[in-house]
């Protein structure tokens, strides 16, 4: 499971964090651009979106014409500078569109390379817990880029994910999302990534072991280790959204802990964790985290059952997309209709 030692690393490679949502991505992101050649900005969720109506695997050649690049290239922008206020915006719209209509990569490269200078650093990096399903385009567009793909025990995760409301308030829902991360995400991994370019960090061992797990991380991409990567969460919020630093990132403001480990044995029920247990037994094996011994109900299994059925259905509906996951409530369009909503 890790990988993290680099035969030859390069020192201005891009970093890209990736893993399921709720899954210390941020914690890591802090923690690594509190180091002095590194820069990591908020999510840009550039390889999700279809600015211009673009598919990212066309990055190549979009075959856009003049105006509608530029659209592109302002709409993307825009949106980082309202993230990042510091970036010149104007400035690097006239930059990107200089030479006219251009590849996906330049408005996306030039854009965080604008803030690792802004910020004093060498490299940059950039934490979209989604992007770990674009890793094949990423890595074509990018070939010299290192990947840490940060897990988490998928029982926290999921007690995790229905405390916030950007998620659906359902367990197997939830579930089946950090089961489709692992699956899908780390056969792209292994598929595209050569192997001393990516790496795999569990969530409990950043908070148990800090030091040295940022030591090995370092290492596989080529920089020293830095003590003031621990002191993250003095500087937190400067590099946060206002409305994450203050509420469902808000641990990622103060020092790290270990409190949030076991969390989840107090926020979920038996059959919650029963049924989690049972989506992402795969998981609980390959990355060490014991049963708690759980037992399904008959219930649970017709719940779980029918719920991934569901799921499936939804999925193959919506095939195009690669980061899909269901996020509403099971039959939404039925239960409306319904009045059941």
């Amino acid at each position: 499971m890790e990988r993290l030692q680099s035969e030859a690393p390069s020192h201005t490679a891009p970093i890209f964090i990736v893993g399921a949502n709720r899954s210390g991505t941020t914690l890591l992101r802090l923690m690594l651009n509190a180091h002095s050649h590194i820069a990591i900005p908020e999510e840009l969720t550039y390889f999700q979106s279809s600015y211009a109506g673009v598919p990212i695997e066309e990055w190549r050649t979009p075959k856009l014409s003049a105006d509608d690049y530029e659209t592109l290239v302002r709409e993307f922008v825009n949106n980082a500078s309202s993230l990042h206020p510091e970036l010149d915006a104007p400035g690097l719209i006239d930059t990107i569109l200089a030479d006219g209509p251009g590849d996906l990569r330049r408005p996306y490269a030039t854009v965080l390379n604008a803030w690792a200078n802004q910020h004093g650093a060498t490299r940059w990096g950039e934490k979209t817990p989604g992007n770990l399903f674009y890793v094949d385009v990423i890595q074509e567009m990018f070939p010299d880029a290192y990947f840490v793909y940060v897990v988490r025990d998928p029982r926290a995760g999921v007690a995790s994910m229905l405390k916030t409301d950007f998620f659906p308030d359902d367990v197997v829902f939830n579930a089946l999302s950090r089961w489709k991360h692992a699956r899908v995400g780390e056969r792209l991994l292994h598929a595209h990534v050569p192997p001393n370019r990516w790496c795999t960090v569990r969530y409990e061992d950043l908070t148990t072991e800090p030091e040295p797990t940022l030591q090995r991380i370092c290492a596989m991409v080529g920089e020293p280790y830095e003590p003031s990567m621990l002191r993250y969460h003095r500087t937190a919020e400067n590099y946060m959204k206002s409305e994450a630093a203050t509420s469902f990132n808000a641990a990622a403001t103060r020092p790290v802990t270990t409190k949030q480990i076991d969390a989840w044995k107090e926020q979920l029920t038996e059959r919650a964790i029963a049924m989690i247990e049972t989506v992402c037994a795969r998981d609980l094996r390959q990355y060490g985290y014991a049963r708690s011994g759980a037992r399904m109900s008959v219930g649970a299994w017709i719940t779980l059952v029918l719920k991934a059925t569901y799921w499936g259905l939804q999925s193959v509906r919506n095939w195009h997309e690669r980061h899909y996951t269901v996020k509403h409530a099971v039959f939404a369009r039925l239960r409306t209709r319904l009045g059941w909503a």
